[in-house]
């Protein structure tokens, strides 16, 4: 059987033991403000997340549960979400300058995708925690070997344009996997995963002129 002890139980050494309260205080800090509850787990778990990677505390690190805030509630499925920086930043005394620069720093350190709607607000994912981002990859995944596979078979021209455009259609209205308001954003990040899939195209385009023309 698995059991889990608090950390009462565990040795744990100084740094450790720090981030914890660390991350404690600022889940008590959190909950003084007028913010939506759902989404502290997840700002405390990037807070902690952004702490583990750092070589040291931050100066000010009240500003970053901020920063992990605003990103955790901006994820593309949260869409419209169109409070503006000046108006977030007066919920927590906090200027812009700070915010924009912890948002940068988190998001940077763990690769976040930002996309911006077509009225300029952000919205950011997670390239390697995000369920939906993983949904989008294996299908443009399976999309592409597929359509890789009839070129080396039968010699169908492949045209990346023209699969990222059926992609982002089969996301949005059949898969349901990202917002129908955002499917212009939705492009762009299919563009690169296309891109990045269409790698290995060489390979096919030399094995279908050995072996089948």
């Amino acid at each position: 059987m698995l059991e889990l002890y608090s950390s009462n139980f565990e040795e744990l050494n100084t740094k450790d033991r720090i981030t914890i309260d660390l991350v404690k205080d600022g889940e008590e800090f959190l909950k003084q403000f007028d913010i939506d509850c759902d989404f502290i787990i997840d700002t405390v778990s990037l807070t902690y997340r952004y702490l583990r990677i750092q070589g040291k505390i931050p100066h000010n690190l009240y500003k970053f549960f901020i920063a992990a805030y605003y990103i955790v509630t901006r994820h593309p499925f949260a869409f419209p979400v169109h409070e503006s920086k000046k108006d977030f930043c007066e919920r927590f005394n906090l200027d812009i300058s700070s915010l924009e620069y912890s948002v940068e720093k988190i998001s940077s350190s763990f690769g976040y995708i930002k996309i911006l709607d077509d009225m300029n607000f952000p919205y950011f994912i997670d390239p390697e925690r995000d369920l939906s981002l993983e949904i989008i990859k294996k299908i443009v995944k399976s999309k592409i070997d597929s359509a890789l596979m009839k070129f080396l078979l039968y010699n169908k021209p492949v045209n990346s344009q023209v699969l990222t455009e059926q992609l982002v259609c089969d996301i949005v209205f059949e898969h349901k996997a990202f917002p129908e308001e955002l499917f212009r954003q939705l492009y762009g990040i299919v563009a690169n995963l296309v891109e990045e899939e269409f790698t290995e195209h060489n390979s096919y385009v030399k094995l279908q002129q050995k072996y089948f023309i």
